[in-house]
């Protein structure tokens, strides 16, 4: 069993790989969604914006260890180091995101104090009471099975640690005969972002309860992130003929329609965004 499910979370590993180079042109260096303070505010700022929001949970210095888990290209990572100077490490399942992210720090001030390397979250190989704080932004839902996912960041945390979670949920109203309804669509998702297993609010709330976590917090943040989904298909307008020299036509295409799905489940109260806090 673990044989299989190593597998199936190596091919979305794989996945990543084949589409990095093109999501670029779509997210800029954030790989994942903006919080957007103002109309004004444009993508960069607003990604920003959600590393700030989702910081502000817990007290981070130079003396906090931070795991990354699912980091992307190792945008959220450097921010992150950069205002507070904290020691952090990034993991992810993409090669080529894990690669691209050492790039970026290589013969830098980063030395020593912020690594990338490819690993599972599930079962990291690092040992107990490792890290200060856990980063999980929009990665959980990738994640099939996450009460793996919460009892491994609870061991890793020190004592009074904590994990730092955002990503897209459901909500109650998206049940089976809504997903029945809408199974193209869904499928079109899974195509565009991978495989992975989305929950409710509650059911992480949940979950985390019995991973052995307290004080868990978490803000709905719905309305201030949905305004990434237009800069994103502005990003895919206006970067077409660069997209088309890394990803092919139908990928493109596969990409603008879940944008607009997403649209429509957002607009539904089908989808929701939410931040979570909670300590060891």
């Amino acid at each position: 069993m673990q044989a299989v499910r190593m597998k199936k979370y190596f091919d979305i590993g794989r996945h990543y790989d084949s589409i990095t180079e093109g999501w670029k042109y779509i997210f800029g260096d954030n790989f994942h969604f903006g919080y957007f303070k103002t109309p004004e505010d444009d993508l960069n700022r607003a990604t920003d914006n959600l590393i700030d929001e989702l910081s502000s949970f817990c007290k981070l210095g130079p003396e906090t260890k931070i795991l990354d888990a699912g980091c992307g290209i190792g945008a959220p990572a450097i921010y992150l180091h950069d205002k507070f100077g904290s020691d952090i490490t990034g993991i992810s399942i993409s090669k080529k995101g894990v690669d691209l992210a050492n790039s970026r720090i290589m013969g830098s001030r980063y030395k020593d104090k912020v690594r990338f390397m490819v690993a599972d979250m599930t079962a990291t190989g690092f040992a107990d009471k490792s890290f200060d704080v856990i980063w999980v932004m929009e990665s959980s839902h990738l994640i099939k099975n996450k009460a793996l996912l919460f009892d491994e960041c609870y061991r890793l945390l020190k004592p009074g640690g904590y994990i730092l979670l955002s990503d897209v949920l459901i909500n109650k109203n998206f049940n089976l005969i809504i997903k029945l309804k809408f199974l193209f669509q869904i499928i079109n998702l899974i195509k565009t972002f991978g495989k992975g297993s989305t929950e409710t609010p509650e059911r992480y709330t949940e979950l985390l309860c019995q991973s052995g976590f307290k004080n868990i917090f978490s803000k709905n943040i719905s309305n201030e992130v949905e305004l990434t989904l237009d800069c994103w298909r502005k990003n895919i307008t206006e970067n077409r003929s660069n997209l088309r020299g890394v990803l092919d036509e139908s990928g493109i295409k596969r990409f603008e329609k879940s944008v607009e799905i997403l649209k429509f489940f957002f607009k539904k109260g089908f989808n929701c965004y939410y931040l979570f806090g909670a300590e060891k």
